[in-house]
């Protein structure tokens, strides 16, 4: 799969997956740590049955996505903010597993006026450790 790049005004560039259903309601999810865009569900009828336009990003350094040097948790909402623009986003969610959550936490902070609802939590793999001990 080839990712699609957004390039960003310091010349860094972001890749991105974008599938779903590509009218339907934006989410963008951020991969833990590691990862990469194509931690998703690899069919994306999934998320187009639901009526989801689900867009993957590579964090910076990670995949495609040009390393940004001395970068924060808070940069992020920058590059994610790019994506958005690139694809004529105004309004969206943000998903973050695992280390994605500080970054989809910052996304929503900074940028409140776009971002609809942020959701953040475990790695599936937790998940199913959780799952576990709750049927004890």
């Amino acid at each position: 799969m080839n990712p699609l790049t957004v390039a960003l005004p310091d010349g860094r560039q972001v890749a991105y997956l974008d599938g779903g259903d590509p009218t339907g309601y934006p989410v963008l999810g951020l991969h833990g740590t590691p990862g990469c865009r194509l931690n998703r569900l690899p069919d994306d009828t999934v998320y187009a049955r639901t009526g989801v336009r689900y867009i993957t990003t590579d964090r910076a350094g990670y995949g495609q996505s040009s390393r940004h040097h001395g970068r924060a948790v808070a940069g992020e909402a920058a590059d994610v903010r790019a994506v958005a623009d690139a694809l004529g986003l105004d309004r969206f969610s943000v998903v973050g597993g695992s280390g994605g959550g500080p970054h989809a936490l910052a996304c929503a902070a900074l940028l409140a006026g776009r971002v609809e609802r942020v959701a953040t939590g475990p790695r599936s793999r937790d998940r199913d450790h959780l799952r576990l001990a709750a049927d004890r």
